[in-house]
């Protein structure tokens, strides 16, 4: 599984569920809003501040308050949640490979470039990376790092700074003027030092000094500290799209991770819940090729 939670409560449990399967959803793996939906959310003005430039803040994705619009899966006589997940056969190992199928059917053109020296590296992750020999750093709880995060839940916005809200995570982007420290300075770290700048109702984003431990995708995709990511935001309307272009020592060329897009959230009451601590507890007992 994706993340192992220790549940405190059903109400928990399908709160979690939510969360998920919307964030899922919005990077194009469950469906995400409609075209015409999109289409409409586009059309809306786009809220600027003071300076002029678009306005950011806000929660980015589609929420629902407690106790209200619960699962058909939830029984609330019983308190039981009967889960029903997406594969061929409903069993879970089958959840498990169609999940690994869909992750590696990706284009040659869409996959990251490694240096030949590096492809061997990236095959065994591929392989064995749902074990102690090479685990996925998300497999294990650790932060996604960026891009592979992608956009955030909630933004707050000011003149200084982006701060970025994630599930269990911050990210801070200065957007004040201020440069990188220089190399020298450089401590390592799962997110980077990020600064901003903004091209016309774009927001374009500067990060370096990575701790070459994240991973870009589930199949292996390796970094390196001299890892550089450019993440472009725009909001039209009351979307907001973003993209990344990530350059690695280790790589050929270039490589440019799947757009997303999310949907702002228009519920002035609208709240994201406490996200569960991720513990690991799978890992040491894992004894097939399956991760999802």
């Amino acid at each position: 599984m994706k993340q192992r939670f220790v549940f405190a409560s059903i109400g928990v449990v399908i709160a979690a569920s939510w969360l998920l399967s919307t964030d899922v959803a919005a990077q194009g793996f469950g469906g995400g809003p409609s075209a015409a939906a999109l289409k409409e959310a586009a059309s809306s003005p786009t809220p600027k501040r003071t300076d002029g430039v678009p306005d950011f803040s806000g929660i980015w994705v589609q929420t629902r308050r407690r106790g209200e619009n619960l699962p058909a899966a939830f029984d609330p006589k019983t308190g039981s949640y009967s889960n029903v997940l997406r594969s061929r056969t409903g069993r879970p190992i089958d959840f498990e490979r169609d999940s690994g199928v869909r992750q590696r059917v990706v284009p040659r053109e869409a996959r990251p470039w490694y240096k030949p020296q590096y492809w061997e590296r990236v095959r065994f992750n591929d392989v064995n990376g749902h074990s102690l020999e090479a685990p996925d750093p998300e497999f294990q709880c650790m932060p996604e790092g960026v891009p592979r995060i992608g956009l955030p839940q909630e933004i707050v916005q000011t003149d200084r700074q982006m701060i970025f809200l994630y599930p269990l995570h911050i990210r801070r982007i200065y957007i004040d003027g201020r440069p990188h420290p220089p190399e020298s300075q450089w401590i390592g770290t799962w997110f980077g030092h990020s600064v901003g700048r903004w091209e016309g109702d774009t927001l374009v984003i500067d990060t370096v000094d990575f701790n070459g431990l994240e991973w870009l995708g589930w199949p292996g995709w390796i970094t390196s500290p001299d890892k550089h990511v450019v993440e472009r935001i725009t909001r039209k309307g009351n979307t907001l799209t973003w993209g990344a272009t990530v350059d690695d020592s280790i790589f050929l060329r270039p490589w440019t991770a799947a757009p997303m897009t999310r949907v702002f959230n228009t519920n002035p009451q609208a709240e994201l819940e406490e996200p569960l601590p991720c513990v690991e507890r799978d890992l040491g007992h894992i004894v097939t090729k399956e991760r999802g």
